[in-house]
């Protein structure tokens, strides 16, 4: 992608073109790489190394915000059968920002769950 040379905010654009590029880098990085023995080692490397773009780890890109945004009527939805429901976003800043240590918990919900084995 060709940026704006000149000093400037970055446009929303232009913030997804960077973030989607980052993303076909990490894609052709891992269909490239040659240690993981399995498809799934890749697979599992490529989640874990969007997750750390997601949290800021590379230096090309800060971190982004991972929020729900849940539709105004899912609270009184889900109230009503009895379930839990996301909160819906506040003014003042997302309430429910679960970005920023996605890639440290990655593997540690995928032991609990049963679908990650050793210490990755």
């Amino acid at each position: 992608m060709k940026v704006n040379q000149e000093p400037h905010e970055y446009t929303r654009e232009e913030t997804r073109q960077l973030f989607l590029e980052k993303i076909w880098t990490l894609v052709d990085y891992w269909d490239k790489e040659d240690r993981p023995k399995t498809k799934r080692e890749a697979l599992q490397g490529l989640a874990f190394s969007i997750l750390s773009t997601l949290d800021g780890s590379g230096v090309d890109l800060p971190p982004f915000a991972v929020v729900p945004l849940p539709c105004s009527e899912d609270k009184a939805y889900h109230k009503e059968n009895g379930e839990p429901w996301f909160p819906l976003p506040q003014k003042n800043g997302p309430k429910n920002d679960i970005g920023g240590c996605l890639h440290e918990h990655y593997y540690d919900v995928g032991r609990e769950m049963g679908l990650a084995k050793g210490k990755d």
